[in-house]
């Protein structure tokens, strides 16, 4: 069992026991793989988030006998709201994979999650101070437009490599993927920090503007490094042959 496998085994909790301890293992005495889980789990958690809000919203528009929008608080049980999740989830991977037809736009929307803040963590009561910090806010709270604003005039003082990755995470948040390929291809060249988690995001915003075979050259780079996402890429991979 490669290594992206075994931490994909960990969040699925499908790991046998000998599994575990080679997890537990490799945890302990290799520094890639930590950083590598570490990573994964950041992600995770920024999904669960994702997938939390993308839930409220669906059951608190509701409509009434006249048509009206009607907000209302509904408190799902656990299993219900994890039976919401997993209905959604399925109806969604029939309708993708049962047409017969690929549609790149519910294949993005599937693959697609900003990536996290990882260069300036906000603690609530930070004040805004410098630059820095108010650019990464307003990413965390997703006003990317200000956002954009805020990355273009700190890349005009500093020009530090990861705030053309972050940009591109905007831009693709705003649906602007053709302005986002040339910041994540110039940020991968240079060879960043994220460039494997570039390279990623690469890969979706081709599929998003239908450059398949861009977008299978890279997810391709992902599978032969197994370093990032190798796991989702296969994955997208199969669904795009």
């Amino acid at each position: 069992m490669d290594k992206d496998e075994l931490i994909n085994g960990y969040f699925e909790g499908s790991l046998s026991e000998s599994q575990l301890e080679e997890f537990n293992s490799l945890l302990e005495k290799d520094v890639a793989f930590t950083s590598e889980f570490e990573f994964q789990k950041e992600l995770q958690d920024s999904l669960k988030k994702q997938e939390r809000q993308e839930i409220k919203e669906l059951f608190s528009n509701l409509k009434d006998e006249n048509g009206k929008t009607e907000t209302k608080v509904i408190k799902l049980r656990p299993w219900l709201a994890a039976a919401s999740i997993a209905l959604l989830a399925g109806l969604a991977w029939w309708f993708l994979f049962n047409t017969g037809e690929i549609n790149t736009e519910e294949l993005y929307a599937a693959n697609f999650a900003p990536y996290d803040n990882v260069i300036q963590p906000i603690e609530r009561g930070d004040q805004l101070e410098d630059l820095k910090t108010k650019a990464f806010t307003a990413y965390e709270n997703e006003e990317y437009p200000k956002a954009l604003e805020l990355f273009k005039e700190l890349q005009g003082k500093h020009n530090e490599a990861y705030i053309e990755f972050y940009k591109a995470m905007v831009l693709m948040q705003l649906n602007k993927q053709e302005e986002a390929i040339p910041l994540l291809e110039g940020y991968i060249e240079k060879g960043g920090e994220l460039k494997d988690r570039a390279s990623w995001y690469l890969a979706l915003a081709y599929l998003k503007l239908n450059r398949l075979e861009d977008c299978k050259e890279q997810l391709n780079l992902r599978i032969s490094s197994g370093t990032y996402k190798t796991a989702a890429a296969k994955k997208l991979l199969s669904q795009l042959e």
